[in-house]
């Protein structure tokens, strides 16, 4: 009896192991990410923030065009005349040409593109516009050299006006520059990041003289 009761407790701890060993789960290898998939994937949300943005500064633009015509004074024909109507509409002389056998276009800062003689949007590089320091309706030249790299240089400043701001971010994770008087800049993303900012900082930024609110070039962050 003893014997037997011996061999049925073998037999049961030995079906208690198979079945441990059937349920153990077995190890997924943990699939690798393709880095241009994500590299791919940030450049298309790059691109999307890019567009925002722009669309949000024309919107600004027309809203000051849009209260120039509402408080238009037909007595007054100075009242539809502003430097914020002029350079919006393009009044500057701006020429495209061939030098040394390079395309060059000239054309104005928006605070993201550069709006060529022909019309045309040309991407200004973030890190471009942070070292220059520009501000909306700055001239630029730009190059088109045969192996399409585009090459800009700072021709015409605006003119240019010094502020302090707050250093703050939208719901969409973007930062602006907030005046003592409310009045919201957007800022440079690229430039934010150099200057390692964070929400609540003290900001000192350029913008354009006549400009009412729309881009500013950040001069200096003071960590709170």
């Amino acid at each position: 009896m003893r014997f037997y009761l011996q061999k049925t407790k073998i037999k049961m701890a030995e079906s208690s192991k198979a079945a441990s060993k059937a349920v153990k789960p077995t190890l997924k290898k943990t699939e690798s990410i393709d880095p241009e998939v994500m590299k791919k994937h940030q450049q298309m949300i790059n691109f999307l923030r890019n567009e925002i943005a722009n669309v949000e500064v024309e919107l600004k633009k027309m809203k000051v065009i849009l209260d120039q015509l509402v408080n238009f004074d037909p007595m007054d024909i100075k009242s539809l005349s502003s430097a914020e109507w002029d350079d919006t509409i393009g009044s500057q002389e701006l020429n495209t040409y061939s030098e040394e056998g390079v395309e060059v276009i000239e054309g104005l800062f928006d605070g993201y593109f550069m709006i060529g003689a022909d019309q045309k949007k040309y991407p200004v590089p973030m890190n471009y516009s942070s070292k220059t320091k520009l501000i909306p309706w700055d001239t630029l030249k730009l190059k088109v050299m045969p192996d399409g790299k585009f090459i800009y240089k700072l021709i015409k400043p605006a003119d240019r006006k010094h502020l302090r701001a707050i250093l703050s971010r939208t719901d969409d994770n973007k930062f602006t520059a907030v005046t003592d008087e409310g009045t919201v800049y957007f800022l440079n993303q690229a430039a934010v990041t150099f200057f390692k900012g964070t929400p609540g900082d003290e900001l000192y930024i350029i913008i354009n003289e006549k400009d009412k609110g729309s881009f500013a070039a950040i001069e200096a962050i003071i960590k709170k």
